[in-house]
């Protein structure tokens, strides 16, 4: 369970930052319609990015030792945006490096998370896999719905939705998986 809990909760911040996003760049930065496409897709490529650093990675690291790295550089940038709302020095140079980098997480925890789940359920591996992307879009979903609902037009409602869910993966992994041997290394 602590694999879905990962997954479904870096799904859930990324979430959080889709509904927030024409929000965040539009109004909040006044960013025009015409770069907005552009800051938001560097995401999608911090993301493919990622991908490649992580099966880089694994030649030294398992797929464990790297889902935690992801998580906890995610629940980093979640507290670094909640530190910057707070501080009221949120600027779009600072915000979106730091969402960049918590949404790029996302290539470092969902693969490692699904490889792990598999080693413990390859035997009903659909069976798995369809109920961790059930999990995963309905929490998504919900932050998004949660982000939507305050109607605060500020960042709050989405930096703490986001770290909300990355303590929530954080601690789903720690709590309810096997830690990784600080020897242990892929074959």
């Amino acid at each position: 369970m602590g694999y879905i809990c990962a997954v479904a909760a870096s799904f859930a911040g990324l979430f959080a930052f889709v509904t927030a996003s024409p929000f965040l760049y539009l109004d909040y930065f006044g960013l025009s319609p015409g770069v907005y496409p552009l800051v938001f897709g560097v995401n999608v490529v911090v993301i493919a990015l990622s991908n490649r650093v992580n099966i880089h990675l694994l030649r030294k690291r398992t797929p464990q030792q790297n889902l935690r790295l992801g998580l906890l550089v995610q629940l980093i940038a979640a507290l670094g945006l909640v530190a910057v709302t707070a501080l009221n020095i949120a600027s779009l140079v600072i915000v979106v490096p730091l969402i960049m980098l918590f949404t790029g997480m996302i290539g470092l925890i969902t693969p490692n998370a699904i490889s792990s789940l598999l080693d413990h359920f390859g035997h009903i591996s659909a069976t798995a896999t369809a109920l961790l992307g059930g999990i995963q879009f309905t929490c998504g979903a919900l932050a998004g719905v949660m982000v939507g609902l305050f109607e605060v037009e500020h960042l709050w409602p989405m930096v703490l939705t986001m770290l909300g869910a990355a303590l929530l993966g954080n601690i789903g992994v720690r709590k309810l998986t096997r830690a990784p041997a600080v020897n242990e290394q892929q074959g």
